[in-house]
């Protein structure tokens, strides 16, 4: 099921009302990690793209909604384009390392919506994904709020350079397994389908803007009690 949020004007996939996994236990039980994921078609504009910092609000509060909770353990932002270049970091090539002013000052832009919610306790842990050691300079020298995460594939985890620096930064490093591309066009034509139970007609145009993942473990346990 889905519903389209009227005040924001999107769709929201599951509908957070019908898709009830609200926790059973006390909220304190649980560590609740999400990350969002900035899409190919998160930008506005064609003439100059960026990622909407309202997407960080958005998906938060969509999460809240699901689980029936105020507050999440650890938010990592993954900015769309971004991959971890080894070679980078080996020979000091900007190729792919160093952001363009326009991308840096999007970035900045998200991340202050971000530290918002960190300010006022909603979320205890910031970080950010596929950051190279340049990239973690250049972004904590700009922003109020560092992060405390930095989460990368996991084929690169034994980079020497991340590592020395993100210990010395008291910065978690992290490994994934996420695909290249989180959802395809025909993956998510088909949920658009199997979930329009109302047989309501939308435009074919529809894109995805970000997507949400999520793990809800069990503390005492170190089990994982739910995820999506």
């Amino acid at each position: 099921m889905w519903t389209f949020d009227k005040v924001n004007g999107i769709l929201e996939i599951p509908d957070p009302f019908y898709f009830d996994q609200k926790l059973t236990e006390d909220r304190n039980e649980y560590e609740i990690t999400a990350k969002l994921f900035y899409l190919p078609s998160s930008s506005t504009s064609v003439i100059e793209p960026s990622p909407p910092p309202q997407y960080v609000a958005q998906s938060i509060y969509h999460l809240f909604k699901v689980l029936g909770i105020n507050t999440i353990d650890t938010f990592i932002v993954y900015f769309n384009g971004l991959i971890f270049n080894y070679s980078d970091e080996v020979d000091g090539s900007s190729s792919n390392d160093n952001f363009t002013k326009s991308d840096f000052d999007n970035l900045i832009n998200v991340w202050t919506e971000l530290e918002k919610f960190h300010v006022n306790n909603r979320i205890h842990k910031l970080g950010v994904s596929e950051f190279t050691k340049n990239r973690l300079e250049s972004f904590i020298n700009a922003v109020e709020i560092s992060p405390k995460v930095n989460q990368i594939n996991i084929i690169d985890c034994n980079n020497g350079e991340i590592l020395e620096f993100a210990k010395k930064n008291d910065i978690e490093l992290l490994t994934h397994r996420d695909p290249t591309v989180l959802l395809p066009s025909k993956t998510f034509r088909n949920i658009i389908e199997e979930t329009n139970t109302n047989k309501i007609s939308l435009n074919n145009d529809l894109l995805p803007r970000w997507v949400l993942k999520y793990s809800v473990m069990i503390k005492c346990r170190g089990v994982v009690a739910n995820k999506g």
